[in-house]
């Protein structure tokens, strides 16, 4: 796991006991943070909507690849476009169509944030280090359940030309389980991954070739193993880095030596090279690739799949960090990866991985420096067609996985008389599956919101605000210049909303009286020093505003009389690690009473300076994906519905019943970046 799997958000390798059968533990990647929950082994009758937990699904077969796309795709042939309003681009839309995001640099970040620090180097060994086996260090863990850190010693107990495994004194590891998976490691998950998704940072911030491998107990109960890019640096920028390239594994719920724990080390090792070609990739991208790295290597990775059909209204491009709630996050992922692989080959699926672009843009980068026509939302149509059909025989195979076989996807509604009127909403980027079954000729017609918010809130006053943007590993600024020097005492005052991950991601209001050589963060009443998981660099804002289950609007006053009589720089900074993000952070209402300024962003930007933040009115445009699959004795057909930009479109179905014709209705929203859910309506009726 990564990161997120830490934070038992996803970038961490979960564990989950399924009454008295299995354990099912998945992995993730880690900024510092662990994800993970309870994962429900189930399956499902063709004709139920529920799952009924307790039985183990067919096996996979392990040692699936595939190098040549499964089926070719004329480059000629166009595909079905994708119905998109004729409403232009909102305000917002078009910022976030060129807005860069920078990444987060925590060297940067502590030298210009800790008064303390002045210089850190980036690596911490100007020689590479020399262990022997049997040498003993200390090693900061952490422990997911209670975001505790502490210190264990650990011992070497065996090196590859790669690998250094160091065991927690005291813990009981069988040496030759250990040796057995340090070498299939070292010969076999290594040369593979490298081979497919690049390499590591090497030597690394140790200036040492060898990755280590720290196998320590009391990490988490719903832990496997996990991944953290706070080891990446000096410990001058994040106090518990442990400064080397490095794993986790659980003892309590992992063993060497065993296939489980091979296909944690490919997840994880994925992470390691995935953070160091793009870092602030979307973690639902990333933790993709760790599962299918564990399936290139030939790993069965638990029917990770399962968790997905039985939950399709699962947004693919987001993450939770919900303990239990990650498993159909993994499922979804990890097969659109691996329905991405076999559609268009290894070659277009590196070009994606080795892509700067995040999420869906790194899809679109790579298929268009490819000379394909398809973009991300076609192929996002045609997967969800192949999550339903799974037929690689129909149309020209883009409808079903050849190497793969997942468990039907569950539907959200069954209707077998007409006419019918429902109302329900579904998630961005998932899908509502309905079947449609009965006797007759049939229409339907659909009426979907023509917007959706980028969060759940009201601007403080008017329209606009500013908004800090949403990206995992970022680092976003918002800063302007104001003279101070005509008065004696000044006071920032502004509104802030936010919902932010709560002791992960910060925001900082800081000063400077250099032109912005060096940053003070200044304190607020909304403001807190706590700093559990070591990635806060002072007093910051962090979670929900107002304290609550539900996000407010809260008045923060700043004293600025310190830095009167002289010009300064003021900046709001939000900060984000790796794993998963909230809505956001928003600004209202920004002035300074004592010169006169004061802006609510309604006009103009207000003279402040953005890098990544977005001016926004909180409106994106609501697009809308809706497919008919229709099966009968004949075959399978599949359509789109003509969505206009107001959000309504209409299609007939005919002979249902006929030649045992029965039809699905697949409904997707598409908007980007919002985790908001999209309401819609339909009615089908006789014709």
């Amino acid at each position: 796991m990564s990161e997120l799997d830490r934070k038992g958000k996803g970038n961490r390798t979960l564990v989950a006991a399924i009454a008295a059968f299995f354990i099912a533990l998945c992995c993730c990647c880690a900024a510092f943070f662990v994800t993970g929950g309870l994962v429900f082994w189930a399956t499902r009758g063709d004709d139920r909507v529920s799952s009924v937990p307790g039985m183990r699904p067919e096996p996979f077969e392990p040692g699936w690849r595939a190098t040549e796309p499964a089926w070719p795709v004329p480059q000629e042939a166009t595909p079905t476009p994708t119905p998109a309003p004729t409403r232009p681009p909102t305000e917002t839309e078009r910022q976030l169509q060129t807005v860069m995001v920078p990444t987060r640099d925590l060297r940067d970040l502590a030298i210009r944030l800790r008064p303390e620090v002045s210089e850190i180097p980036p690596t911490v060994n100007p020689t590479p280090p020399t262990y022997r086996i049997g040498d003993r260090e200390m090693f900061w863990v952490g422990n997911t359940d209670t975001d505790e850190h502490f210190q264990i010693e650990a011992e070497l107990r065996y090196i590859t030309p790669h690998v250094y495994m160091w065991v927690e004194v005291g813990a009981d590891v069988d040496q030759e389980d250990l040796e057995r998976s340090a070498n299939r490691f070292e010969n076999e998950i290594y040369p593979t991954n490298r081979a497919f998704f690049g390499t590591e940072w090497t030597p690394g911030v140790d200036n040492d070739p060898h990755l280590t491998i720290l196998h320590a107990r009391g990490l988490g109960e719903h832990i496997a193993g996990y991944y953290s890019s706070a080891d990446e640096v000096s410990r001058l920028a994040q106090p518990y880095s442990n400064e080397r390239e490095m794993f986790y594994i659980n003892l309590d719920n992992v063993r060497p030596g065993t296939e489980f724990y091979d296909s944690v080390l490919a997840h994880e090792f994925q992470h390691m090279i995935h953070w160091y070609n793009d870092r602030n990739e979307e973690t639902w991208v990333n933790e993709g690739f760790s599962e299918l790295a564990a399936v290139l290597n030939g790993f069965d990775i638990g029917r990770a799949d399962q968790f997905f059909t039985e939950l399709p209204d699962t947004q693919l491009n987001t993450w939770s960090d919900e303990p239990g709630a990650n498993g159909p996050h993994y499922g979804g992922s990890f097969l659109f990866m691996a329905y991405f692989l076999e559609r268009f080959g290894e070659e277009l699926t590196k070009a994606v991985v080795a892509s700067d672009a995040n999420g869906v843009e790194g899809f679109n980068e790579a298929l268009a420096a490819a000379g394909r026509p398809e973009r991300f939302e076609d192929i996002f149509a045609d997967w969800l067609v192949a999550n339903l059909v799974n037929d690689p025989d129909v149309a020209d195979g883009r409808y079903g996985y050849r190497s793969y076989r997942p468990r039907p996807v569950a539907f959200d509604q069954r209707h077998r008389s007409y006419p019918v009127r429902r109302r329900s909403e579904v998630h961005q980027y998932a899908a509502d599956y309905i079947l449609l079954k009965g006797r007759g000729d049939v229409v339907i017609r659909f009426q979907g919101a023509s917007t959706v918010r980028l969060a759940d809130m009201q601007p403080h006053s008017g329209r606009f605000v500013w908004w800090a943007n949403r990206a995992d590993d970022s680092d976003t600024r918002l800063t302007r210049e104001f003279d101070l020097t005509g008065v004696d005492k000044a006071t920032l005052k502004m509104w802030l909303w936010y919902d932010i991950e709560d002791k992960y991601d910060f925001v900082y209001v800081e000063v400077s009286t250099d032109g912005g050589e060096t940053w003070t963060i200044l304190p607020g009443k909304h403001t807190t020093e706590e700093n559990p998981t070591g990635n806060s660099f002072g007093h910051g804002y962090t979670g929900k505003s107002g304290g609550g289950d539900t996000p407010r609007w809260v008045l923060e006053e700043i004293d600025l009389t310190p830095y009167v009589g002289q010009k300064v720089l003021i900046r709001l900074e939000y900060i984000t690690d790796d794993a998963v993000n909230y809505p956001g952070f928003f600004v209202d209402d920004i002035s300074i009473p004592e010169i006169g300024y004061k802006s609510d962003f309604e006009l103009d930007d207000g003279g402040w300076i953005s890098e990544g933040w977005i001016r926004t009115d909180n409106v994106l445009n609501q697009r809308w994906l809706v497919q008919v699959v229709e099966r009968s004795r004949r075959g399978i057909e599949v359509r789109r519905m003509r969505v206009g930009p107001d959000g309504t479109g209409a299609i007939a179905v005919d002979g249902l019943g006929r030649s045992g014709k029965s039809a699905v209705l697949i409904i997707s929203a598409l908007a980007p970046v919002t985790t908001e859910k999209a309401s819609y309506e339909y009615i089908i009726e006789p014709r």
